[in-house]
């Protein structure tokens, strides 16, 4: 009875894990490719540094350096009515109750400022470097979510490995108990054998559990970053290729060309030189043209004037000069040096901490590839030892809990070897994202 129960349990297991399989292959296959589209498309902060780089590329624009003219219209009526009383040199009177009178003003006129001490191609000059500024914080909010997104789709991977070792574990533990069973039965073993196979295998089973959790987690936590339903379930591409051929020398020379935030740094560099030069510009004089046309049309039923009309143009220039404005232009001026001078310091230490980074990242990545290697030929020595085991357990060469012991080595060097390739893929991942290459991960 008690082994028609567990082969009964056993076609089950057997008939659910094949309903598992089944359910798997019909779900969707996501491939990192996809994934990062869909980030460039959906993302949130990605929309959200696309749209601040917009509005930093629209506010670069002539008019805002001061370098085109104004057109100003104007229009204006104005309406009276007085009770008037005069009494003229000569005797006469015009006294008039509710008298009306009503005024109307209309005129454009142009304004060009054609010097300001060259202020103005500063502050365009100023205006381009925020528009590059904008671009690069959009380009660095991309790298930073395809960073997070191939961590979050190398979790998924390696939490599926694990969970095929913890599989595989179960059904070595299945087997052992039915072993254990088919032993009791003929006198072999004792029922503790039976019992010491019956609580290895549900360790093993809760273990899978556990493990089934960490895998829906970390589909959830990619969902997340792709801005779509949590709930959404699918699959991913079990390889992890590791590119072995990066080179510190080539990476360093990258990155100081190419890091995003080191572009973001020096143009703000820039940004606080142009500024000098616009505070610069404030002592020297501006010259502005001028002109324009006016309309002016009154008329009043009391006084001396019935009714007027003017128009005409007029045209002219300004010029203007700053001689003293309680030193605002000195203080300023100093304010402005004095922040070139600690964008210039940050800039040498965005330097250093770049190289830095580089370098420990790099220690990682070569150290991710030994163990690799390392663990990789650990699994093909830890399997045929529990192979060997196996066989030697069949036939009464050594306990059970020599069998659980090379059981338990195996899932572990399973385990470590997907840790390491996660690791490999990780420290691959960060310097591609230092030299701003993390963006060709994406093909067309």
């Amino acid at each position: 009875m008690l082994l028609n129960k567990l082969f009964s349990n056993k076609i089950v297991a057997v008939f659910i894990l094949s309903l598992t399989f089944i359910g798997a292959k019909a779900q969707q296959i996501l491939t990192l490719n996809e994934a990062l589209k869909l980030a460039l498309a959906n993302n949130y902060s990605i929309q959200l540094a696309k749209n601040e780089a917009e509005i930093a590329q629209n506010s670069n624009y002539a008019g805002a350096a001061g370098m085109l003219p104004t057109v100003a219209a104007t229009a204006s009526q104005d309406n009276v009515v007085n009770n008037t009383q005069q009494k003229f040199l000569n005797g006469t009177e015009n006294n008039k109750d509710g008298a009306k009178s009503n005024q109307l003003n209309a005129g454009v006129e142009l304004g060009w400022t054609i010097f300001d001490g060259l202020k103005m191609f500063a502050t365009k000059n100023k205006l381009n470097q925020l528009q590059a500024i904008g671009e690069f914080r959009m380009r660095a909010q991309i790298e930073q979510n395809f960073s997070r997104i191939i961590r979050a789709y190398f979790d998924i991977v390696q939490n599926k490995k694990q969970l095929n070792a913890l599989q595989q574990s179960v059904t070595i533990s299945t087997e052992r108990l039915k072993l254990a069973n088919d032993k009791l039965a003929v006198g072999k073993v004792s029922k503790t054998e039976v019992l010491k196979a019956q609580v290895d295998l549900n360790t093993d089973k809760s273990a899978m559990m556990k493990q089934q959790n960490l895998v829906q987690n970390a589909k959830a936590n990619l969902n997340q970053l792709l801005a779509r339903d949590l709930t959404i379930d699918f699959e991913v591409d079990d390889k992890i290729e590791i590119n072995k051929d990066l080179k510190l020398a080539d990476l360093q020379s990258k990155a100081q060309t190419q890091n995003t935030n080191l572009m973001i740094t020096k143009k703000n560099y820039q940004v606080s030189a142009f500024t000098i030069n616009e505070i610069r510009a404030e002592r020297m004089p501006t010259v502005q043209l001028r002109t324009g046309y006016n309309y002016n049309r009154q008329t009043s039923e009391a006084g001396f004037l019935q009714s007027s009309q003017t128009n005409g143009y007029h045209y002219g220039a300004a010029l203007s000069l700053n001689v003293f404005n309680g030193f605002s232009v000195d203080k300023r001026l100093q304010n402005a040096r004095l922040s070139l001078k600690s964008t210039d310091f940050v800039l040498k230490d965005s330097l250093t901490k770049l190289d830095l980074a580089i370098q420990q990242n790099y220690n990682s990545y070569a150290m991710a590839l030994q163990l690799l290697q390392f663990e990789t030929e650990n699994v093909t020595v830890a399997q045929s030892n529990f192979d060997l085991a196996n066989e030697q357990y069949k036939v009464g060469v050594i306990t059970a809990l020599e069998l659980r012991d090379a059981q338990q080595n195996l899932v572990l060097s399973q385990t470590r070897l997907s840790a390491a390739q996660y690791d490999a893929k990780v420290a691959e991942t960060e310097l591609l994202r230092l030299t701003a290459e993390i963006l060709k991960v994406v093909s067309n």
